[in-house]
């Protein structure tokens, strides 16, 4: 078979064989083959452009749920816990993620006996050596769970308590301050912290950050796991064998599954920490069954756990083996799942419900000499008898003209102060 015949045939694939047969023997190839080869060239530039406008995309959506994140969190540590929020669910909304439901989960939901929370998880907790609870770093309202919930285990024999926030010595100055650690700032958090002092628990850091950026992000999150297990090994249970722990940590580190060789996916602290010292944890989910300001942000089953267990407070839902179901994304993955209320803003506080009903503080109103005549101020309560770079009890924005919010404190004294 010739060339010349074998290129026909080429053409007659797409445009049948007679005409293909009469283009390859005439002048009409060459200017079908330019036509052809300039609108190529011109597809293919469109390629390259939506390539590049879909990378700038990315590059913004990146610098956007950056910022967003930061914005988040700093609002947190002004006590806006809604913008907080807001700003993670709009992270959430880029990221196009929704929680998927299980085939068998109103089964599951349908059949479960609500408990709560607290008392539930200290009950498992007598039987085990650790318990370990998440929270989201840009949700207050988990460090006023794991502040009442701290309580209640140090009644029952704990005595060391590890964040994962806390800084090589976070009691270096005997006092909460930026030394103590980085979400520690958030002034819930630094009252939990403070409760814990004064409680008489023993703080341990035991972050682990991996520097070298040369390395694949997975290789420095495995890194990451098995160091704050390390850690957690080394300067709790070689002291102390018998000792009964607290580990308070962000979001998915304390999943026990993947477990360590077992599957694909990184192994987290959890498990790590399982393998590692052979303690079998209580691991404790809080970030899953909560409000947002998003609709679309919230576990499909979030409405209908509440409207199932008709409970005022946090609670977990019991099966009827006894064991504690979990939705996604922590099924299989942990012990117990907890399952917070939709606190509104109470009116006559102009604060969250969880401050008051769920961390126990009381509200106080801002001296009306700290009020502004004009914009709006942050206005702050700081422990008295305490540094002035002491992490605020509370923190409120007042607005000149509207009603100023109050704080809402736990017992003691205070000095307030504010910043324009």
């Amino acid at each position: 078979m010739t060339q010349r015949m074998l290129a026909a045939l080429g053409v007659a694939f797409l445009f049948g064989a007679t005409q293909a047969t009469a283009m390859a023997a005439s002048p009409a190839w060459l200017s079908f083959k330019q036509e052809t080869d300039e609108k190529i060239a011109a597809e293919r530039s469109k390629l390259k452009a939506l390539a590049r406008q879909a990378d700038e995309a990315e590059q913004a959506k990146a610098a956007i749920t950056g910022m967003l994140q930061q914005a988040g969190t700093f609002a947190s540590f002004i006590g806006d816990s809604d913008a907080a929020m807001a700003a993670f669910d709009e992270i959430e909304a880029y990221d196009n993620k929704r929680t998927r439901r299980d085939a068998d989960d109103l089964e599951r939901l349908a059949a479960s006996r609500a408990q709560d929370a607290i008392p539930a998880i200290v009950a498992e907790a007598r039987k085990r050596q650790v318990v370990i609870l998440n929270e989201a770093h840009h949700v207050p309202m988990h460090r006023a769970f794991a502040m009442q919930l701290a309580r209640e285990l140090r009644k029952i024999g704990y005595t060391w308590l590890a964040c994962e926030t806390f800084s090589d010595d976070p009691l270096e100055k005997k006092y909460v301050g930026p030394h103590t650690g980085y979400y520690t700032q958030e002034p819930v958090f630094a009252n939990f912290i403070r409760d814990a002092m004064a409680t008489g628990w023993k703080l341990v850091p035991y972050e682990h950050i991996e520097e070298d950026d040369d390395q694949p992000h997975e290789w420095r999150l495995e890194h990451r796991e098995t160091g704050q297990a390390r850690k957690l090994a080394e300067r709790i249970f070689a002291k102390d064998p018998k000792a009964k722990v607290f580990i308070f940590v962000g979001y998915a580190h304390l999943a026990e599954k993947p477990g360590v060789g077992h599957g694909p996916g990184t192994a987290m602290m959890g498990a790590q920490f399982k393998h590692l010292t052979g303690i079998d944890p209580l691991t404790i989910d809080q970030t899953t069954m909560i409000a947002h300001t998003r609709a679309e942000s919230e576990h499909r089953l979030f409405d209908k756990a509440l409207e199932h267990a008709k409970r005022s407070g946090p609670f977990v839902l019991r099966a009827p083996r006894g064991e504690y179901q979990v939705f996604t994304p922590y099924r299989f993955a942990v012990d117990m799942q907890v399952v917070h209320q939709r606190y509104p803003i109470d009116p006559q506080t102009g604060r969250p419900q969880w401050l008051q009903t769920l961390a126990g503080f009381t509200a106080r109103e801002v001296p009306a000499h700290l009020l502004p005549n004009e914009g709006k101020r942050l206005v702050a309560a700081r422990p008295a008898g305490q540094p002035e770079d002491a992490i605020p009890a509370d923190v409120v924005t007042v607005e000149a003209g509207k009603p100023a919010p109050r704080f809402m404190l736990p017992p003691g004294d205070y000095i307030y102060s504010y910043l324009e």
